[in-house]
């Protein structure tokens, strides 16, 4: 089978040389260019040069974009005017750990006027302010956050997965992680269970003073209403800094297993056991799934608050604790490599080689149970780890509805995979896995006159207090995948059409969405109707976005698919 080309990237182009190692790393390509060249007036005190961007599974490549890295909040003030006078938009780049062309187009020209703004290199400080708060610069990674916390005896609830994502790029998409209260848990002082946005106390944003004719920064306290349409703004804001809700710091208790049965963990509501999902949650709060696709026994990840060391738990010191994932054994790289050649139909042995890798791998590094710091099991996924395409939703619901809602999506998806095998297809070859979150609760949040982020997906449903968590489903497979749009677009059917009753689903935004046959993101009905339809507060979000950049200089195609 010929070379597959998807949105301008190649199948082979993307995997080929790395195949054999199972891990895929991207770094930009760097030039070194005066200002002089092509930025006419551009602020002299802040370095420039081309890059190509590129983001974590390689759909998104462009050309080499003008990047500039400011050193302090007023440089990124200076360039957002520049980028006004000078016509161009502004898009802020962190890690590039995102899978939906949020910060720029796949195929953006040198020659279009778009400055990516690299908010690693220096807008990194942190430090605490008055009682479980921090305050931190837009790039700091997660990762370095929680090492922070966890020097100053803090840390968060949950976050997500990856360390390599800034807290600026978490907050746009509300990125979230697995955390639930077992039942019977005594909470902790300023715990909070929803998403990274839900943290917020105050954030800091680049906006239009029609007063003073510029761009400059404003606070907006979390008990100011305007707050909310920035606390997920899907990159249509400039935020520089925020202050977070925090907690004291805590050990996990982390057990890895793989004897459960799909069949057992995934059982219809009358048909549950002790190791069913449910039963799980309740028992633990915080659990974690993933089910590589064609086999039968997923992964499923316990983390469970443990003040003291169990006996017989493995301590651990750093985070990243599955060395296995960035090392796959023989024969995993030998079928990636067929399925990069497009060789499909070896998904289903490339599934079940992996879940053998993972029972091995978890056994000999004394991972099946392990203790520790918990900033040594909020982040766990690496750069390194294989780099796949996603395609995530949230289900609202109840905690009481969760087994069912589990059991009914596992059980469409079994069968339309299915259905695809039958025809000789195999459009997912990597994993389905599971998070579940509380919603949004802006109650959570110690700041009198809160609400809840307007556009998360895990915004509590009005007239559906009873709907108090986000079960979130999300579907990966290598990219340029043979059917995977058109299987990704029956999945969305499915949520579209989610008995009124059990819950209502929306996108992840971090993922790709809106899926016809011809791709991601091409569902303009979608886009423009029935997502927005899932969040009452859209228009006015858009409508509070526009009024703080007229211009639209925080935006891109997509953006102005969205929230036009």
């Amino acid at each position: 089978m010929g070379v597959n080309v998807v949105q301008g990237v190649s199948r082979r182009g993307f995997l080929g040389a790395s195949a054999a190692a199972g891990a895929f790393v991207f770094i930009g390509v760097e030039t070194p260019a005066s200002a002089a060249e092509g930025l006419a007036d551009f602020p002299a005190a802040v370095p420039v040069h081309r890059e190509v961007y590129r983001n974590w599974d390689g759909v998104v490549v462009t050309d080499a974009l003008w990047t500039c890295v400011p050193r302090q909040s007023a440089d990124v003030v200076a360039v957002v005017n520049w980028a006004h006078q000078h016509g161009y938009t502004v898009r802020a780049q962190g890690y590039r750990h995102t899978w939906s062309p949020l910060t720029v187009a796949t195929g953006t020209a040198a020659d279009s006027k778009v400055i990516l703004l690299d908010t690693t290199k220096a807008l990194t400080a942190m430090s605490l302010v008055g009682s479980r708060r921090v305050r931190v610069q837009a790039g700091a990674s997660m990762e370095n956050l929680l090492s922070y916390l966890s020097s100053k005896n803090f840390s968060l609830v949950a976050t997500p997965a990856p360390g390599g994502i800034t807290v600026a790029g978490a907050l746009a998409i509300n990125g979230h992680g697995t955390a639930l209260p077992a039942l019977g848990e005594k909470p902790l002082p300023g715990q909070n269970f929803g998403t990274v946005s839900n943290l917020v106390v105050e954030l800091t944003a680049v906006v239009w003073d029609q007063a003073s004719g510029r761009y400059q920064e404003r606070t907006f306290s979390r008990s100011d209403t305007e707050c909310k349409a920035f606390l997920t703004h899907l990159g249509r804001a400039f935020i520089t800094e925020v202050v977070l809700q925090v907690v004291d710091d805590y050990n996990i208790r982390c057990r890895n297993r793989t004897d459960i049965a799909s069949s057992e963990l995934f059982a219809a509501p009358e048909a549950v056991t002790d190791r069913s999902l449910s039963k799980l949650i309740d028992a633990y709060g915080r659990v974690g799934i993933i089910w590589y696709a064609f086999t039968d026994r997923p992964w499923v990840q316990i983390w469970e608050p443990s003040p003291n060391r169990p006996l017989l738990s493995r301590p651990t010191l750093t985070p990243y604790n599955y060395l296995f994932a960035d090392n796959l054994p023989t024969p995993v790289p030998q079928l990636l490599g067929q399925l990069v050649a497009g060789q499909d139909w070896v998904a289903p042995a490339f599934g079940n080689a992996i879940l053998l890798a993972t029972d091995t791998g978890l056994t000999a590094l004394g991972a099946r149970d392990m203790w520790g710091k918990s900033k040594n099991f909020l982040n766990w996924v690496k750069p390194t780890t294989l780099r796949v395409t996603a395609g995530s939703h949230a289900v609202v619901t109840s905690r009481a509805n969760l087994q069912k809602v589990v059991h009914d999506f596992t059980s469409f998806y079994s069968a339309k995979l299915a259905e695809y095998q039958a025809q000789g297809k195999f459009p997912v070859n990597s994993a389905l896995e599971i998070r579940i979150t509380g919603v949004d609760d802006p109650t959570q949040i110690d700041v009198p006159g809160a609400e809840a982020p307007a556009l998360s997906a895990a915004r509590p449903v009005e007239g559906h207090p009873e709907w108090d968590i986000a079960v979130w489903l999300d579907l990966v497979t290598l990219p340029d995948t043979p059917h995977q749009n058109e299987f990704y677009s029956e999945l969305e059917q499915y949520f579209r059409r989610l008995p009124a009753e059990l819950g209502v689903a929306r996108p992840e935004w971090a993922k790709r969405f809106a899926h016809t046959p011809a791709g991601a993101w091409t569902d303009t009905t979608a886009m423009q109707d029935e997502i927005p339809a899932t969040l009452p507060e859209w228009d006015w979000t858009v409508s509070t976005l526009n009024k703080y950049d007229p211009h639209r200089l925080f935006s891109n195609p997509l953006i102005d698919q969205l929230l036009n």
